[in-house]
């Protein structure tokens, strides 16, 4: 079975890993909330929770590439403000946003999962031009750094701590 569970899904991560996860998704999010709710600079939109759960519960998977990150997000907020600028905000419209969403990010090699939610974002709450670089681009980027910083922090960390109790102390 290869480590992982019923239905594919991975073993859960040590309690170590699982309270890097949950402390790395936790100050990612306040990080954007806090702009957004305190400062008020638009840089949160709600599939951005997914994406934090991919960098820093899977920091060195292909989705969680600050590329996949910043740019599918930016890609699939363009596709969706085109579909709604042309067909309106319809159940068609939707549907062919994150269609065109997944199929622009694939081959552009920016495909990041949670970014389709931000193409069906734009049909679903009628976007303008803007939206696409905010909150999209801005917000991705400030969660991008959020994950870049954390994880490497949280490494460097990991390794010190295995060099230290490999001398037993």
């Amino acid at each position: 079975m290869n480590g992982e569970r019923e239905g594919g899904c991975p073993p859960p991560p040590s309690p170590r890993a699982g309270l890097r996860i949950f402390c790395g998704a936790t100050l990612g999010t306040a990080v954007l909330t806090s702009l957004a709710m305190t400062a008020a600079v638009p840089v949160l939109i709600a599939s951005f929770g997914a994406s934090a759960c991919l960098i820093f519960a899977v920091p060195h998977g292909p989705f969680s590439r600050p590329r996949n990150v910043i740019l599918g997000h930016a890609l699939a907020a363009l596709v969706g403000v085109a579909v709604v600028n042309t067909l309106g905000c319809t159940w068609y419209g939707a549907a062919l946003a994150v269609g065109g969403a997944v199929a622009a990010m694939l081959y552009s090699g920016t495909l990041h999962p949670p970014a389709a939610a931000t193409a069906l974002i734009a049909v679903l709450t009628n976007q303008g031009l803007l939206y696409p670089l905010v909150p999209v681009a801005a917000g991705a980027a400030v969660l991008s750094l959020a994950g870049l910083v954390f994880n490497r922090l949280a490494e460097a960390a990991a390794a010190k701590h295995s060099r230290t109790a490999g001398r037993g102390g």
